[in-house]
């Protein structure tokens, strides 16, 4: 068996199967909260601490990667994965945030800031600045 690269597909869809994940693990708070700021920062919460239990409990594999049949190119220091984490998070939330209309913040963190370093550097920023996360694919 060989490793080779993923491409730009097999990145962003472990992470939207990831944020369907949250989204569905974020109903209840949904329904008591409606959309507003509180149902932002619990689905954020939420996000952040999905993917520590992933790092912790899952060989560093969430979900979306086990569809995917992806895998990590090396392994990670536990500073490297709360880094990673938390800058994942962080992007993450630019979903649900926006500063003059809504979506504004995600499409400038995908367009101009994601896109072009997973196609330069083959990962994105939050991989790239907590030691160069890059996936593979075993075929």
């Amino acid at each position: 068996m060989q490793n080779r690269t993923t491409n730009v597909f097999e990145k962003l869809a472990p992470s939207a199967i990831n944020v369907v994940i949250v989204l569905i693990l974020s109903v209840p708070a949904l329904i008591i909260w409606g959309f507003g700021l509180e149902w932002k920062l619990t689905i954020t919460v939420i996000f952040f601490f999905y993917n520590l239990a992933v790092a912790l409990f899952n060989d560093n594999r969430c979900l979306g990667m086990i569809i995917m049949k992806t895998h990590w190119q090396k392994d990670f220091n536990p500073v490297q994965k709360l880094v990673y984490i938390s800058l994942y998070t962080l992007s993450f939330s630019t979903i649900f945030f926006w500063i003059i209309f809504p979506f504004d913040l995600l499409l400038v963190n995908l367009l101009l800031v994601q896109l072009p370093l997973v196609l330069t550097k083959e990962t994105t920023l939050h991989g790239y600045l907590s030691g160069n996360h890059k996936t593979i694919k075993i075929v």
